[in-house]
């Protein structure tokens, strides 16, 4: 009897209600695997009958396991007989690459010391295409706005009497762009008069930031929930933490990037007192802007302003940026004039300072000239005759303003003329 047959029979004896629901599918599959494995040949029948011996008794082992002999209800007793047994069908074990899996078993250790042999394949950054198409010239120009949208320069402000920070989006060093927006729509005008309404310019030009009226209209947007400061969110870190290469090639520029500005006398005065902020000291460049009541402040804080800039411990700003204007054309003219306080300005902060006046270079330093008289101390009518200024700082010339704010949103024209004076560089 083959061992075929054998597995009908054993089919057969299992239609008996009792030993039907308490047939295990595991012994089911265990014969049918053995069924399949084993082909009887005829020149071998003593291997068949002792697989069919050892088949019959694994059958047998499997109905002495005590779940073949739990408790069952009286309705699973009396199920229809018909109702077929749902067979799980004999699936060979595959890996996780989809790969049948062999019978042997694999060594894990040889494997492991077989891949630490074999050298991993690098992915070179080299093969990006942001490496290889764009020059370092044009990444690091990406760096640098990056940077300004993640809100690495901060301006510093006082707000209810507290110091508050926010981004700044504009170029210190730049031309004021309010002279040429209100110098084209003069131009667009169809009028011919010297003071016209122009509310949109007017606002620009008083604002109290300054040459930074773009970075208040931000801030406002920040408040009022438009907008939102990266600086806060650490923006920054996303360009970062990129890749390795990036972060080395962009570490430089971030730390280039950290500006401190200020444009207010009250802010700068409340900035060098103690506690001084920490980024004042994480700052590579300091940009100040002054324009209310700068005249005054100047002539009050100004040799102590120089003395404390120039302590390290202090500022240890690489590059200080002072752009100067008034509120009244007299005082904007009168700016640079006022020799005795830029001749106080110490030898160890002149390398790093920058002063901006609203001044042409041709007659606007006529006092710092030789042979300038002036009063002496003495009183008495005496006249003193001083020598010529020459200042150790950089000066930038941007020219005088052509046109001025004057009042309920009307600006003026100065001589007729639509001409923006450009800087002019002097100094060392």
């Amino acid at each position: 009897m083959t061992l075929e047959t054998k597995v009908t029979s054993l089919d057969e004896a299992m239609d008996q209600p009792s030993l039907l629901h308490r047939a295990s599918k595991k012994c089911l599959r265990v014969l049918r695997k053995a069924s399949m494995r084993e082909k009887p040949r005829p020149d071998d029948k003593s291997s068949t009958s002792g697989r069919s011996l050892a088949s019959r008794s694994s059958f047998r082992s499997s109905f002495s396991t005590s779940s073949l002999f739990t408790t069952k209800t009286v309705e699973e007793d009396h199920m229809t007989l018909d109702r077929p047994i749902t067979e799980e069908p004999i699936e060979e074990e595959v890996s996780s690459d989809g790969n049948k899996m062999s019978e042997n078993p694999v060594d894990e250790e040889s494997t492991q010391q077989a891949s630490s042999k074999s050298p991993r394949k690098e992915h070179h950054q080299g093969q990006s295409t942001f490496f290889r198409q764009l020059p370092p010239e044009i990444r690091h120009q990406i760096y640098r706005h990056f940077w300004i949208s993640a809100g690495v320069e901060r301006h510093a402000f006082l707000r209810n009497r507290k110091l508050l920070f926010s981004p700044c989006i504009t170029d210190h060093e730049a031309p004021d762009e309010r002279q040429i927006g209100v110098a084209k729509d003069f131009g667009k005008s169809s009028s011919t008069a010297e003071v016209q309404p122009h509310p949109k310019w007017f606002k620009r030009m008083t604002s109290p930031w300054c040459n930074h009226w773009k970075c208040e209209r931000l801030w406002e947007d920040i408040r009022d929930g438009h907008e939102v400061d990266g600086n806060k969110q650490q923006a920054y870190m996303a360009l970062l933490l990129s890749c390795k290469r990036i972060y080395n090639e962009s570490i430089e520029s971030f730390r280039e990037a950290k500006t401190l500005t200020i444009t207010d006398g009250q802010t700068l005065h409340r900035i060098l007192r103690w506690p001084r902020p920490k980024y004042l000291h994480q700052a590579r460049r300091l940009n100040i802007s002054l324009r209310h009541d700068s005249g005054n402040f100047l002539y009050l804080n100004g040799a102590s302003m120089w003395h404390i800039l120039s302590e390290q411990d202090s500022c240890a700003a690489e590059s200080i940026y002072l752009w100067l204007d008034a509120e009244c054309p007299v005082t904007r003219r009168l700016l640079p004039e006022f020799r005795e306080l830029y001749n106080c300005v110490p030898a160890s902060i002149a390398a790093r300072l920058t002063i901006n006046f609203p001044c042409d270079a041709e007659d606007g330093f006529w006092a710092w000239e030789d042979g300038v008289e002036v009063e002496a101390q003495e009183g008495g009518g005496q006249l003193k005759r001083l020598g010529p200024l020459v200042p150790e700082f950089r000066v930038v010339a941007r020219g005088r303003q052509r046109f001025n704010e004057t009042s309920a949103g009307m600006a003026s024209r100065l001589n007729g003329h639509v001409s923006v004076g450009m800087n002019a560089y002097l100094g060392p």
